[in-house]
């Protein structure tokens, strides 16, 4: 999987949004590098621990942020917060009761980005 890439279309028209949006581009594609070297267990934890804290906090901020502002994509933008929540949650449940192991997760979470 390549990099990925902050895009214009990904804005939502608040910076301080779009800054934390491309902080989660990071973390992902540190989780890529990370599957790449000799401790993929370490770097999949990592991720999925610094996804669970950051983007419960953000999206529900945003999500207040976006319905004060009458966002026109509110429904779809929550809805792709949600479907990204259940999916790290779920991996993250798989991943601590070895149920997957690292390499498994890290490729479905990259899969999920």
């Amino acid at each position: 999987m390549a990099r990925l890439k902050w895009e214009d279309s990904l804005s939502t028209g608040v910076s301080l949004y779009d800054e934390q949006h491309q902080k989660l581009i990071r973390y992902v594609n540190e989780l890529r590098d990370g599957m790449m070297g000799k401790n993929e267990g370490d770097a999949v934890e990592k991720t999925l621990v610094s996804l669970l804290d950051y983007t419960n906090t953000h999206f529900f901020d945003e999500e207040i942020e976006l319905y004060k502002r009458d966002y026109p994509e509110y429904e779809k933008h929550k809805a792709e917060h949600d479907r990204f929540l259940w999916a790290v949650r779920g991996l993250y449940v798989r991943f601590k009761t070895g149920r997957a192991n690292s390499r498994m997760i890290g490729a479905e979470i990259l899969a999920t980005a």
